[in-house]
């Protein structure tokens, strides 16, 4: 059922709820209104001719006072009472051609509890009674007033209820239809927007006519998870393309060796040397399949961070020790300095992948002769690790860009800053790895004289990342 059809009918029901609750109200208030109109009018009867017999007998006997009094009410039904079984008095005329209250028994118990003393009201049919002593005698007036009219004027207006009613909620629907159908539009037309968008098409937005009403905030909610889509989309391509045109120059080079080397016979050197070059591009080519193995499990969100107790001042000393040898071969001086014990939680293998990541870029854009620092310490809630090479550092343009995947400058050192063979991968691993444990990875400065790279990761367990 469309919304616009549910949520005119739920507003119809309200309405008719309202409308039927708002009649019965007025229909029961002009009931009571009649009722007590019409006890008012014998109340002042009662009182009138109490008051006009209360000077006329002080002059004339009870039965001559009565006839006298009586003249003033020849057009109303009235009965004067010296008991319940005995007319003392009546209106000569009476409307209602009733001889007594003898056979009504709510008459009757109303009579006879107003020579108790008390004003007594009661109906039969269309005929409403008042039983009323008379002060300063033993006698009941008992006088009669039709209903009829004002039943007629009841019933006309519970007939113009049943009509008024149906016809206005008519009107309510059609008008609550036409606005929930208004009202809705602007989601038939986001509805429409977002359908037509696609794949080749994500730069498309969906209009938001109010921005400030709650239709506007979804649109806007809207755009900006289509924004995140078209990001992730453009990102995806970007991979797929990037690790294409990566992947093309070590299989074209395997290939080549292979084609090259079996053209024909070769000495066994010439062999071991091609295996070489082959192997060497295999490992080239295992590593950036790895990369973005992993990075592209880190953007789905399926690569699960171990959080386990290490020493990071442990895996800093190893680190460095596992590449000096590297370092000692190209000429280079590694020197490591670490600030005491530091505990933490995080995954031991991500954390130096990192940091191999971060020496191996400095290792290798560092002439012979230069210098590599590591220096792990402890800043308040943070670790801090620099490191410090004396390479020719990264132009201005670049730097901005080092982080991004398979980004490769032209940089004064002649190749890309970046572990993993000049795939662009090695910053954008390294920074990722340090925003999965709650820490950051950042360029503080490159100039002509080297470059500083500075990591931080949490030291307690509370801000590990999620």
């Amino acid at each position: 059922m469309p919304i616009r059809l549910r949520l005119t009918l739920w507003y119809l029901l309200i309405l008719t709820i309202v409308l039927i609750a708002v009649a019965a109200g007025v229909y029961g208030f002009v009931a009571t209104e009649e009722r007590q109109s019409v006890d008012r009018i014998l109340r002042e009867r009662a009182e009138s001719f109490a008051s006009a017999y209360a000077g006329e007998i002080n002059e004339e006997p009870a039965e001559k006072a009565f006839q006298e009094v009586g003249r003033n009410y020849d057009e109303d039904d009235v009965l004067i009472y010296a008991n319940v079984r005995n007319i003392v008095w009546r209106s000569p005329q009476r409307l209602l051609r009733v001889a007594d209250f003898r056979s009504i028994p709510d008459v009757r118990i109303a009579i006879d509890r107003a020579f108790g003393g008390h004003e007594q009201h009661t109906s039969f049919g269309d005929i409403r009674v008042i039983a009323a002593p008379i002060p300063g005698s033993q006698f009941v007036f008992v006088s009669t007033e039709s209903l009829a009219g004002r039943r007629g004027a009841l019933l006309r207006l519970r007939n113009a209820f049943t009509i008024v009613i149906p016809l206005a909620l008519v009107i309510a629907a059609i008008g609550g239809y036409f606005l929930a159908a208004r009202s809705l539009a602007p989601v038939a037309q986001m509805t429409d927007a977002a359908s037509r968008i696609e794949a080749e098409n994500l730069s498309e937005r969906i209009a938001v006519r109010n921005p400030s009403d709650e239709l506007g905030r979804l649109g806007a909610v809207l755009n900006a998870l289509l924004e995140r889509l078209e990001r992730a989309f453009q990102q995806q391509k970007q991979l797929l393309a990037d690790t294409s045109h990566e992947l093309r120059t070590p299989v074209t080079i395997i290939r080549s060796e292979t084609d090259v080397t079996l053209s024909r016979e070769r000495s066994p050197e010439e062999y071991r040397r091609a295996l070489d070059s082959i192997r060497n591009e295999a490992a080239h080519l295992t590593s950036l399949i790895d990369a973005v193995l992993l990075l592209a499990r880190a953007d789905a969100r399926q690569l699960r961070i171990a959080r386990e107790p290490l020493n990071l001042g442990d895996v800093v000393r190893e680190t460095a020790h596992s590449l000096r040898t590297i370092a000692e071969r190209r000429g280079i001086d590694l020197k490591c300095f670490i600030d005491g014990p530091m505990p933490m939680e995080g995954d031991t293998g991500l954390i130096r992948r990192m940091l191999l990541n971060l020496l191996d870029n400095a290792i290798k854009f560092t002439e012979s002769g230069g210098r590599v620092r590591l220096d792990a310490h402890r800043a308040g809630p943070h670790y801090v690790i620099k490191v410090t090479d004396s390479g020719a550092g990264i132009s201005r343009e670049a730097q901005e860009h080092i982080f991004d995947r398979f980004f490769r400058a032209d940089s004064a050192r002649g190749r890309d800053r970046d572990t993993t063979s000049g795939a662009g991968l090695g910053l954008a691993i390294a920074r990722w790895i340090a925003h999965a444990h709650g820490g950051d990875l950042r360029l503080v400065q490159s100039t002509s004289s080297g470059s500083i790279f500075e990591a931080t990761l949490p030291a307690s367990v509370s801000e590990l990342a999620a």
